[in-house]
Formats: structure tokens, C-alpha cells, sequence
């Protein structure tokens, strides 16, 4: 076997070993929480429009008892910023849910 046939033998056989070894890798991601936001109102819209682009889990991370203005800010920055498909006048609509239900308006919140 000339020199040339053994390189090529060579390279084809790591080359069929690299792609045998990647074939093998597999990403499992972990289950998310939940797939609804809590009951609160307007819930299917929240479910609708915020859902798209992140689980619960996010929202779920935020701090505590923010207030109204910050989710107001945090829903518009979703709408104008990063282009989720909210209403102009949807934003009021998410913003009441979120403070009810994650805020400072939600039952047993203490005021910062």
C-alpha cells in the first residue's frame, strides 16, 4: 500500500471515529416548574404573550414585592426592547397581573 493510500486510510478513519464520537453527544435540558404563570388576573393573556419567550421560572426569580412601576417598566422593556408581541394596550393589562400576582399588590406583600 502506497504512502498516500495509508494517509488516506488514515484520515478516513478518524474522521469516521470523530463523527461516530459526536453522533454520541445529547443535551438534555431540565424540566421547567410549571407551565402557567399563577392564577391571577387576566391569566390567559399573561400565559399568551409571556410564555413565548421565557418559562414562569423567570418571572419567579424576580424580587419580591416589586412595585407596580418596575413591572410596568419590565413589561414595556419585553415590548419595545426585546420585540415580544404585547398590545400598547395590553402593557396596563400584564402590568395589573404581575403586581397582583408577584408584586407588592399581591395578598400578604409588604411594602418596600
Amino acid at each position: 500500500m502506497s504512502r498516500s493510500h495509508r494517509l488516506t486510510a488514515t484520515l478516513a478513519g478518524m474522521l469516521a471515529a470523530t463523527l461516530a464520537s459526536a453522533a454520541i453527544l445529547t443535551i438534555d435540558l431540565p424540566p421547567e416548574t410549571t407551565t402557567t404563570y399563577k392564577p391571577g388576573p387576566n391569566l390567559e393573556l399573561v400565559n399568551a404573550r409571556c410564555l413565548i419567550c421565557h418559562s414562569t421560572d423567570y418571572v419567579a426569580t424576580q424580587p419580591p414585592n416589586l412595585p407596580r412601576k418596575t413591572w410596568e417598566a419590565e413589561v414595556t422593556k419585553m415590548k419595545k426592547t426585546y420585540g415580544a408581541p404585547i398590545a400598547d394596550d395590553e402593557i396596563a393589562t400584564l402590568t395589573d397581573y404581575f403586581a397582583k400576582t408577584y408584586g407588592d399588590e399581591r395578598p400578604g406583600a409588604t411594602k418596600p
